[in-house]
C-alpha cells in the first residue's frame, strides 16, 4: 500500500484538474476523477491546517508567553507601507 503525504497527492490532484481541464475523456471516468480529486483535496487541506496551527504554536512572543500569528501579517514583503 502506498503511503500518504502531502507532496504525492496535491501532485495527484494536479494532474487530476489537468485530466479533467483537456475534456477529452467520458463522463463516467471524470465523475470517478472528480471524487477522487475532492477526497485529495480534503487530505491536502487537512494537512496544511495542521501544519499551520503547529507554526501557530511555535511562535512566542519575547516575553515567552504563546502568541497566534498569522502567516500573512508576519512575513509580508510588501515595501511600499514601509515608504509610506
Amino acid at each position: 500500500m502506498e503511503e500518504k503525504n502531502f507532496e504525492s497527492s496535491l501532485k495527484k490532484l494536479e494532474g487530476i484538474v489537468e485530466k479533467l481541464e483537456k475534456g477529452d475523456i467520458s463522463l463516467e471516468e471524470s465523475i470517478k476523477l472528480f471524487e477522487h480529486g475532492i477526497k485529495l483535496l480534503e487530505y491536502c487541506s487537512s494537512q496544511l491546517e495542521t501544519a499551520e496551527k503547529k507554526v501557530e504554536i511555535l511562535q512566542k512572543e519575547l516575553s515567552g508567553k504563546m502568541k497566534a500569528v498569522s502567516f500573512e501579517t508576519d512575513y509580508s514583503t510588501d515595501t511600499d507601507e514601509e515608504e509610506e
